[in-house]
């Protein structure tokens, strides 16, 4: 409103008139102005979107005629009505065609100025959506780049771990056979490990998925080795539910959130221990661990990374999951809520 009253004011000063008599000729100037803004944002903001964005030509023609009627109507009162009776002085005489006349080039001012305006935001408007569309895209493509080297690295990574792999499993179960007797202890690491380097060879089911009894197999394989490493001096509080239903879950998932533990956490605290718990119901599987946090010297981990478990569970269970982390100075906690269904008979046979 502040631009239209000051090219009020121009347009009076432009007049060349004397001071005396600039107030009311601005007053009435500025209300002409004032009630010409109706129009004008009346067309750009209400008429226009609702019409010629929508290809309602003849209702836009019809609106445009009636803000006609108004500036004329607004022009007549001002003019012939307010003005002298404000200032008590004589009515001009009333022509007819002459207030057609300036009034038609008032609203066409009005008109064109706002019609032009109006293009020029849609014009904005439109670049910026292509931008912002363009932008999502190589977003888009950019994450999917990643997300295709990710996997490469994984399965270069793979393939690496399956040079002669059956010699490995056979050095690794001579070993176990050797020590079996005499350090039991040993024998049992041996297993684990061996069952550790299995689960991670294994290839996926038809779906992506593995079993969640495999997973499961596999964290407490890892668990079994820290207690062997440090001689049974750590503190962990594990619980799991007997019966798994026959769940299927992406791997990699839940071991690479124990491993985080293990790398991060302190173990050997008997006041707070590390809680890693696992839970099903209806809504499907729950998975938490909670630590205190290890000062000095982290655990060097080779693992897949927690982002990487943040892209796979957006790839693989888009809306579907829940990931909550709570990271203070002392503490660390991860809760972890993928929404499932059981496995079918069908699916057993399938997978197995």
């Amino acid at each position: 409103m502040g631009i239209w009253i000051l090219y009020a004011a121009l347009q009076v000063v432009a007049t060349g008139m004397p001071l005396s008599n600039m107030l009311p000729v601005f007053i009435v100037t500025s209300a002409l102005f004032a009630l010409l803004s109706v129009v004008f944002y009346g067309n750009a903001e209400l008429l226009l979107p609702r019409t010629l964005e929508k290809s309602k030509k003849t209702l836009w023609i019809i609106g445009i005629t009636c803000f006609f009627v108004y500036v004329m109507l607004t022009r007549y009162v001002l003019l012939y009505k307010l003005y002298p009776a404000a200032y008590h002085i004589p009515a001009p005489s009333f022509e007819f065609l002459t207030l057609v006349t300036a009034s038609l080039w008032w609203w066409f001012q009005a008109i064109a100025l706002s019609t032009a305006y109006w293009f020029f935001k849609v014009s904005i408007n439109r670049e910026r959506k292509i931008n912002l569309q363009k932008e999502e895209i190589n977003r888009k493509e950019r994450e999917q780049l990643q997300l295709k080297q990710e996997k490469l690295e994984l399965e270069v990574a793979y393939l690496r771990a399956q040079i002669n792999p059956h010699f490995l499993f056979n050095t690794l179960g001579y070993f176990y056979n050797k020590t079996a007797n005499s350090h039991p202890d040993v024998a049992e690491g041996i297993a684990a490990l061996t069952n550790i380097m299995r689960s991670s060879l294994k290839k996926k089911g038809p779906d992506g998925m593995v079993s969640l009894e495999e997973e499961i197999e596999h964290i407490e394989s890892l668990i079994s080795i820290y207690y062997m490493r440090f001689n049974n001096n750590i503190h962990i509080e594990y619980s799991r539910p007997d019966n798994l239903h026959g769940q299927r879950i992406l791997p990699h998932i839940l071991i690479t959130l124990v491993e985080n533990a293990f790398k991060h956490g302190e173990l050997h605290n008997a006041a707070y221990p590390l809680k890693i718990k696992l839970t099903l119901d209806d809504n499907g599987i729950y998975f938490c661990i909670n630590n205190k946090k290890r000062i000095g010297p982290k655990e060097i981990s080779n693992g897949i990374g927690m982002e990487y478990v943040q892209r796979q569970l957006d790839n693989t269970y888009p809306k579907k999951y829940s990931f909550d982390i709570k990271d203070t100075d002392l503490f660390y906690s991860l809760s972890l809520h993928i929404a499932t269904t059981e496995i079918t008979l069908h699916d057993q046979l399938l997978y197995n």
